[in-house]
């Protein structure tokens, strides 16, 4: 007996016993297309998006790309802390920077600027800033055109008489990109080493100056630096401190965060972890 009969008026026909248990077959057409249908693969494009921001300094909006950030898949960091994204280096967009007026900063900071800074900047800054004419936003930020804005901002804390720790997340910014773009171009046969002797030059340059700057900050400001905890600051400036083979000063850090109650179980843990390592390059530098 067929179950669903009396649906040919609707315009269903069903041939056989309804079996409402059985698979449905795919047709042809539809397997081919499962067959055809290629991975899509994400490009650092498919991240960026398109905003406005209104300068402090000249009242005017200009546009900027920004990276969607709940989209972003968190990698492993590096030593030091630099967060590391899949698909997208995420520091490349960490500034805004007014091409009417040139005023240039850290995105976290950028607004938040007072009358005094600002007057700073007005009569300081801008005068000197050349507009480039012509000058269009491109599609994704490229390493260099980065790191120019970033030059920018590190100009301007300097003319706004910014906080020290300021200063050094700019150049810690800095170096981080040239670091990525020199393993970037030592990944290209067809690199110019004067252009990777340039770019390995600068990130050690800015790294230093980080690095000097951060450590005064931690003996002369009140956390948290530029929006970040002090535990995480000084984590940070202990391994810094093995890449300059400071030994004792990264010792001092880490003997600190490991003793202080507001450091968590598993940074004290990773502090652990880096005070054996510690131990072990400073015996095998005595050697």
């Amino acid at each position: 007996m067929n179950l669903l009969s009396g649906m040919e008026k609707f315009g269903f026909s069903m041939d056989g016993e309804l079996n409402i248990l059985a698979e449905e077959k795919p047709k042809k057409n539809e397997e081919a297309d499962k067959k055809t249908v290629a991975p899509v693969v994400k490009q650092e494009k498919d991240f960026v998006l398109d905003k406005k921001v209104r300068c402090p300094i000249c009242d005017k909006d200009f546009p900027i790309k920004a990276v969607l950030a709940t989209k972003l898949k968190r990698l492993e960091p590096d030593f030091d802390l630099r967060p590391n994204y899949e698909h997208v280096d995420k520091i490349k967009y960490d500034f805004n920077s007014c091409p009417r007026c040139g005023y240039s900063a850290l995105d976290t900071t950028f607004s938040k600027i007072d009358t005094a800074r600002a007057k700073l900047i007005r009569t300081e800054f801008c005068p000197s800033f050349k507009p480039q004419p012509n000058e269009v936003l491109p599609e994704t930020y490229s390493y260099e055109y980065s790191i120019e804005k970033f030059k920018l901002a590190l100009i301007c804390t300097m003319k706004k008489r910014a906080k020290m720790s300021e200063k050094a997340y700019v150049c810690l910014k800095i170096a981080w990109l040239r670091r990525a773009q020199l393993k970037e171009l030592e990944g290209n046969k067809d690199a110019d080493p004067q252009v990777i002797d340039m770019v390995k030059k600068e990130a050690e340059g800015f790294y230093a100056q980080a690095y000097e700057g951060f450590m005064k900050a931690i003996s002369q400001e009140t956390p948290p630096y530029c929006g970040m905890a002090s535990e995480a600051v000084e984590y940070m400036l202990a391994n810094m401190s093995v890449y300059f083979k400071k030994y004792d000063a990264a010792m001092k850090l880490i003997a600190r965060l490991i003793q202080s109650p507001s450091t968590s179980r598993k940074l004290k843990d990773k502090c652990v972890d880096l005070k054996d390592d510690i131990i072990a390059k400073a015996a095998a530098e005595k050697q």
